[in-house]
């Protein structure tokens, strides 16, 4: 199983659901996607394409030919990339708080750009880390995903931006044909439940969940209701 963070996140999004398949005996793999975490900087690129495409060559060097795929937020929109790219690669795919379009497309390039002239410190990372959440979690875990962002590269994470508000995977997702779940928090200001239902209307046999009481991070807001609805599928 393949687990992909989302914008200025790392693996430790996805620790609690790796965690509970280890418990399992089930192998699962969460990297820092490059720019990202811990993860090597390197020149890039860093569009949403090139990423998918990192995991694919990652993939290759560990000798996994079929994988789970399961992508979170920006990490959704690597793992729309990767399936349409290496479709014969994925056996099941969960989607969880993403989108294969931009509600509006201007807003977000122009966040982009103002993330390019901001200095890099929390001042600028702390309103991104704020919109992951509804129920928002401990001050101590705010200031550890504060870290998380700010461990990322300026650089990549712009023009990570740029791709993600510019993507327009959603209607290519018609070629999609592994089962498919798809997860989004009723309060998700960033990717509302409708981008979900978008997704679902495309991907034939595809399954929509939407998490009450949850943000943008319903594995982390809503993680037992998400675990019992996403772990059978994981699990096929």
């Amino acid at each position: 199983m393949l687990f992909v963070h989302g914008f200025c996140q790392s693996s430790a999004y996805w620790a609690p659901t790796v965690e509970r398949l280890a418990k399992l005996g089930v192998g699962a793999y969460a990297p820092d996607l490059p720019g990202f975490g811990a993860s090597a900087r390197d020149p890039g690129p860093y569009t949403m394409a090139a990423l998918a495409d990192a995991l694919a060559t990652e993939l290759d060097r560990r000798r996994l030919s079929k994988i789970v795929l399961v992508g979170g937020s920006m990490g959704g929109v690597v793992a729309q990339h990767f399936v349409l790219r290496h479709p014969q690669r994925v056996e099941r795919l969960l989607l969880v708080a993403t989108g294969g379009v931009t509600a509006n497309e201007a807003v977000a390039v122009e966040k982009a750009n103002a993330l390019a002239a901001a200095e890099w410190n929390e001042q600028t990372v702390t309103p991104i880390v704020d919109g992951f959440f509804h129920r928002r979690p401990s001050e101590d875990d705010i200031a550890r995903y504060r870290t998380i962002a700010l461990s990322a590269s300026q650089a990549a994470a712009v023009e990570a931006a740029k791709s993600n508000a510019v993507n327009r995977t959603l209607d290519d997702l018609r070629s999609v044909r592994v089962p498919t779940l798809i997860i989004q928090g009723r309060h998700d200001r960033a990717r509302p439940p409708r981008q979900g239902s978008d997704i679902c209307e495309r991907i034939a046999g595809s399954r929509l969940e939407v998490l009450e009481g949850s943000g943008h991070t319903p594995h982390l807001e809503q993680a037992e209701e998400f675990h019992e609805i996403a772990m059978p599928f994981l699990l096929g």
